[in-house]
């Protein structure tokens, strides 16, 4: 089962910053995921939230400032908000990267500029900082853009996040050609993950922290996790796979 830090080690470190890839990296993650947000000034700035002061001290939307000034606010630690750019630059091909794209768009005109400066900036850090396509995932809520970006970009592995179990289970994904179900740990069950496997679907599940979480995870045969503490993750993971038996204890008691 691998490991996939969420917004890198965000754990200890502030969350989607180059510091907390960085620690992501040391603490031998499988992957790191990152939020993406477009910027008017035609570059993807990282942030889960559209609004800054949740994560920053800034306030206000990310497009209430040039990117300029929003690189000199503060993410936590003295940590900037990076582009992806310079995210993919500093992970070089290190683990592979699930890039979530936090976007409501459904607008033609919108979603054309995300596809070519998403297409520019993967293409740029295959040919300059040692990534192949495998190493890629593109996952979001919005699944009409799912859609589109797995049409513009064919050679990209994509994920459908869904927060609830739909009736028809795995379905979802498999109508949008995506490569993986992600679903929230909330609403795992073996059903769901068996059907997505049926499907040849991959299941990576968020937000995953507590032991009794991990645990069941790996029970249903989950493919990935996404944590906050990649380390400690996958510590359990290890000591989970070295001795089966004690699995069996452990959903005893």
């Amino acid at each position: 089962m691998k490991v996939i830090a969420h917004r890198g080690a965000s754990g200890e470190y502030p969350e989607n910053t180059l510091l907390a890839f960085k620690e992501a990296i040391k603490q031998q993650a499988d992957g790191i995921e990152l939020d993406i947000q477009y910027h008017q000034s035609n570059d993807f700035v990282l942030l889960h939230y559209y609004y800054l002061d949740k994560t920053t001290d800034g306030k206000g939307s990310i497009n209430d400032y040039s990117l300029a000034d929003l690189q000199k606010l503060n993410a936590g630690q003295n940590e900037f908000i990076p582009t992806l750019k310079q995210a993919l630059k500093l992970i070089d091909g290190k683990c592979l990267v699930n890039i979530e794209i936090k976007s409501a768009e459904t607008n033609n005109y919108a979603l054309i500029k995300i596809f070519q400066l998403l297409k520019q900036v993967l293409n740029h850090a295959i040919a300059h900082y040692n990534f192949t396509w495998s190493q890629f995932v593109v996952s979001s809520f919005n699944h009409p853009l799912l859609a589109e970006i797995k049409t513009s970009l064919p050679k990209i592995s994509t994920a459908a996040l869904t927060a609830s179990c739909p009736v028809d289970y795995a379905e979802c994904a498999l109508q949008l050609s995506a490569n993986n179900l992600n679903p929230s740990i909330e609403i795992i069950s073996q059903q769901l993950i068996d059907d997505a496997h049926q499907k040849g679907l991959q299941v990576w599940v968020y937000t995953v922290d507590r032991e009794e979480d991990i645990l069941k995870c790996y029970l249903y045969g989950v493919d990935a996790v996404f944590t906050n503490y990649p380390a400690q993750t996958k510590c359990y993971i290890n000591q989970l796979s070295q001795d089966d038996n004690n699995v069996v204890k452990t959903v005893k008691k």
